[in-house]
C-alpha cells in the first residue's frame, strides 16, 4: 500500500484489510485543506474506490492536537473577488473529493482527535461514522459565519441529516464548537473513547458495520430530506422570527445560512448542496467576509508577535500573582487568574472591601490558592504584583514603592493604569527595569490587555508579562509608553469627534444610532455612560496635559460630573437608567443641561465616516510616534479593547477599504472647523503614492 503514500498522506493496510489514511502535512503543526492536499486526497480516494478486497477505511490525523483545521484561508482571502461561477465551482470541486468517502465499497470512519472544524468537519461528515477522543483539545464545529462565510462542502446539508435540524442550525448560526460529549449527545459522533483507543475502536466499528451493512442503508437515507412540507412549516414558525444572539455580530452570513438551511431541509441532498453553493456565492467577497477574515489573521499575527517584544525572551513562568486593590477591576483580574490556575494574593487597604471580595472569589472553588493579604509583606513570594488602585499619580507611586520593598528583585511589578505614563510612575522605584504596565481594558468583557513598555523596562520583564497574559487566554499587545497608550487614545478620538458633532447640532441619539448601525454594540454616549463620565474626564485630562491631539477637553463632561450624572453607576448620564444593568431611557433633561454647548454648524457629514476618519488620523499619529510598529496592532487594540466592530476588520483595515483619498477628503472638510483634524504628512504621502496601511506593513 506504500504506492498510495503522498507528501501529506500516509496510507497503511492492516492484516484485517482495514486501510488507514493518516493526514500529516509536512512542516506544519496543522492540517489545512489546501489545493495540494485536496489533490492528494482525490488521487488516494480514487485508487481506494477500486479496491473490493478491503473491509474499511479509517481517516485519522498524525497531528497531536488537530484533525483538520479547515480550509486554506489564505487562498480564500486571495480569491474573494472571484465571480459567482468560480465560487460555485470551488464548492462543487471540494464536495466531489469528499464525496468519494461515501462511495467506497466498504465503510469509512473518521477517527477524530483535536480540532475538527470547518472543512475538516465537513470531510469527517462524508465518512459513514465518526468517533472522537475524550481529550480536551477535541472540538467539532462549523465556524464559517465568524468569517462572514457559510460552509461550502455540504456542511449545512449533512449536519442536519446526521443530527437534527435544530442542532445543526444552532451550531452553524452560532459558529461555536462542540466538545466530544456534546457531539455524542446530538449524534454527530458514534462514540467517545480515549485517544490511544481511537484506531482500535474505529476498526471494531468497521467490523460491526460490515456485519450489519447498516452503513449502506444510511447512505441512502442521507440523500433524502430532513423534514417534509408540514415539518418545514413548523420549523419556520420556530425559527422564522428568531434573531440569533450572534446575528448582531455576523448579520448577513448568519441570517442567510439560517434561511438556506430551512429552505433546503425539505430538499434532497443533491439539491440542498447546490443551494449551499449559491449561498456561499452570496457571502463570498462581501464586506463582512473581508473584515472578519482580516480579524482572524489579526489573531494569528498576535499569537506570533504580540507587539513590541519577542515573547521568546520570557525567562520566568508566573504562577503566583499579587494584586493591590480589590475593587471591581482588581477583583476581576483576580477571578481570571484563579480560573487559569494562578495563585492570587489580594490586598486592599479597606479590610471590609477585601473581606467581601475574598468571600466572593472563594466561591469559585478553583484549584488555585487565594490569600487575602493583611500586609504588603504577604507579596514576598509573588512572581508578579499588579497595582490596581485609584487613578491618582501620587497614590499609585506610594503603592508601587511599598510593593517594591516587599517583593524579590526578580519579581515583575506592574501598574494597571489606563492613561498615566509609566515615565511618571517609575520615578518612585529603585528597580524600574522590572516595572511595566499591564492595562486590562475590561477583564470580563475584553480580550485585549495592553502591556506597556517603559523606557527602563527590560526585555525579560515585558516578555514575562506578555507571556503570562497569553497564558490567561487573553490577547497581549506590547506598546510603548505614551499617555493613553493605544486603546484610550483611539477611544478618545472616537469620543472627541462625537462631542464635536454634538456641539455642531447633531443629536445624541442620532450619533449613537449611527454608530450602532455601523456595527458598534453601543454608541459613543452609551460608551461614556458605561465607563463613567468622571473616568473619561480624568483620562482625557491626562492625555490633554501630555499634549495629545485626540482630546479637545469638551466642557460637556465636567458639566455632567458636576451635576453628578456619571452614567449607569449613578442612574443618570446621557441616558437615564432605572438600574445599572437595566435598559437605557432617553431623558429630555439632558437637552436642557447641555443646550448652551450646542452651536449648529451647516456641515453635511456622514456621522460614522467622520468619526472613523478622525480615529484613522489618531492611528497614524500612534504609528508616527512608534507607540506601535505594526498597523495590525492598532486594529487588534480597537477590536479587542473597546469593541470596534470585528466584521469591519479594524480601523486601518476600514481606511484601506474606503481608500486613503476618501479619508483625507473627509478630514480636509473637518479641518475647516478645527485645523488639528487635517491629514498628517504620512496620510498625504500615502494618497499620492496610492499606498495602504496594510501594504506598507507587508512591504516594510
Amino acid at each position: 500500500m506504500s504506492s498510495l503514500a503522498t507528501e501529506s498522506l500516509r496510507v497503511t493496510e492492516g492484516e484485517s484489510g482495514i486501510v488507514q489514511v493518516k493526514i500529516d502535512m509536512p512542516g506544519s503543526s496543522a492540517n489545512v485543506l489546501t489545493v495540494d492536499l485536496f489533490e492528494q486526497l482525490d488521487s488516494t480516494f480514487a485508487q481506494l474506490q477500486n479496491r473490493d478486497d478491503l473491509r474499511g477505511l479509517i481517516l485519522i490525523s498524525a497531528k497531536p492536537s488537530i484533525f483538520v483545521a479547515g480550509a486554506d484561508l489564505k487562498r480564500i482571502v486571495a480569491t474573494l473577488d472571484w465571480p459567482d461561477e468560480n465560487i460555485i465551482q470551488f464548492c462543487e470541486d471540494g464536495r466531489a473529493v469528499m464525496k468519494r468517502l461515501s462511495e467506497m465499497p466498504f465503510p469509512t470512519v473518521a477517527a477524530i482527535h483535536g480540532a475538527c472544524v470547518g472543512g475538516g468537519l465537513e470531510l469527517a461528515m462524508w465518512c459513514d461514522r465518526r468517533i472522537a477522543s475524550d481529550g480536551r483539545k477535541t472540538i467539532l464545529g462549523l465556524p464559517e459565519v465568524k468569517l462572514g462565510l457559510v460552509p461550502g462542502w455540504a456542511g449545512t446539508v449533512r449536519l442536519p441529516r446526521l443530527t437534527s435540524l435544530e442542532s445543526a442550525i444552532d451550531l452553524v448560526t452560532s459558529g461555536r464548537n462542540a466538545n466530544s460529549k456534546e457531539a455524542l449527545e446530538i449524534g454527530l459522533v458514534s462514540a467517545v473513547v480515549a485517544t490511544d483507543e481511537l484506531v482500535d475502536s474505529a476498526s471494531q466499528l468497521i467490523e460491526e458495520l460490515q456485519n450489519s451493512k447498516q452503513y449502506l442503508d444510511d447512505r441512502k437515507a442521507i440523500q433524502g430530506a430532513v423534514v417534509d412540507s408540514a415539518g418545514l412549516e413548523a420549523m419556520r414558525k420556530t425559527y422564522g422570527q428568531k434573531i440569533d444572539a450572534n446575528e448582531t455580530i455576523f448579520p448577513y452570513a448568519c441570517h442567510l445560512v439560517m434561511e438556506h438551511m430551512l429552505e433546503t431541509s425539505s430538499m434532497s441532498h443533491e439539491l440542498a448542496s447546490h443551494g449551499e453553493s449559491l449561498a456561499m456565492a452570496k457571502v463570498y467577497g462581501s464586506e463582512p467576509s473581508y473584515g472578519l477574515l482580516n480579524n482572524f489573521f489579526l489573531g494569528d499575527h498576535n499569537r506570533k508577535k504580540p507587539g513590541l517584544i519577542d515573547i521568546k525572551l520570557a525567562d520566568k513562568k508566573i504562577g503566583n500573582v499579587g494584586i493591590v486593590g480589590s475593587g471591581l477591576m482588581g477583583r476581576s483580574i483576580a477571578e481570571i487568574c484563579l480560573k487559569r490556575k494562578c495563585n492570587v494574593v489580594l490586598f486592599d487597604a479597606d479590610e471590609s472591601v477585601l473581606r467581601k471580595s475574598v468571600e466572593g472569589l472563594s466561591a469559585l472553588n478553583t484549584e488555585a490558592k487565594l490569600v487575602g493579604a493583611t500586609d504588603y509583606s504577604d507579596f514576598a513570594s509573588c512572581d508578579l504584583v499588579i497595582e490596581s488602585v485609584v487613578e491618582v499619580e501620587d497614590v499609585k507611586k506610594s503603592v508601587l514603592q511599598r510593593i517594591e520593598n516587599a517583593v524579590t528583585q526578580e519579581a515583575v511589578i506592574a501598574t494597571n493604569t489606563s492613561a498615566i505614563p509609566l515615565s511618571k510612575l517609575s520615578t518612585a522605584l529603585n528597580r524600574p527595569q522590572r516595572f511595566c504596565g499591564i492595562h486590562f481594558c475590561h477583564p470580563e468583557l475584553m480580550q485585549l490587555v495592553e502591556v506597556v513598555r517603559g523606557k527602563d523596562s527590560d526585555d525579560a520583564t515585558v516578555a514575562n508579562a506578555a507571556s503570562w497574559i497569553a497564558g490567561l487566554r487573553k490577547m497581549p499587545v506590547v506598546v510603548a509608553d505614551q499617555a493613553g497608550f493605544v486603546v484610550n487614545r483611539m477611544l478618545a478620538a472616537l469620543l472627541d469627534q462625537s462631542f464635536r458633532l454634538f456641539s455642531n447640532g447633531r443629536k445624541i441619539e442620532e450619533i449613537d444610532a449611527a454608530m450602532r448601525e455601523f456595527g458598534f454594540k453601543g454608541g459613543p454616549f452609551e460608551i461614556v455612560d458605561v465607563i463613567g463620565a468622571e473616568i473619561c474626564m480624568y483620562a482625557g485630562r491626562e492625555m490633554w496635559d501630555a499634549g495629545k491631539q485626540c482630546v479637545t477637553m469638551t466642557p460637556v463632561l465636567p458639566r455632567m460630573v458636576k451635576k453628578g450624572w456619571l452614567g449607569r453607576k449613578s442612574g443618570q448620564g446621557f441616558y437615564r437608567y432605572e438600574t445599572p444593568d437595566g435598559p437605557r431611557n432617553w431623558d429630555s433633561k439632558i437637552d436642557a443641561l447641555l443646550a448652551s454647548y450646542v452651536e449648529p454648524v451647516n456641515q453635511d457629514v456622514d456621522i460614522a465616516q467622520s468619526i472613523c476618519a478622525v480615529m484613522t488620523l489618531e492611528a497614524t499619529r500612534l504609528l508616527d510616534e512608534q507607540v506601535v510598529a505594526d498597523p495590525r496592532d492598532i486594529d487588534l487594540c480597537v477590536i479587542n479593547g473597546f469593541s470596534f466592530p470585528d466584521h469591519v476588520g479594524g480601523i486601518l483595515f476600514w481606511a484601506d477599504r474606503l481608500g486613503i483619498g476618501k479619508v483625507n477628503e473627509i478630514l480636509v472638510g473637518l479641518a475647516k472647523q478645527d485645523e488639528k483634524l487635517a491629514p498628517t504628512p504620512r496620510m498625504i504621502e500615502m494618497e499620492s503614492s496610492q499606498g495602504t496601511f496594510y501594504r506598507q506593513r507587508e512591504t516594510a
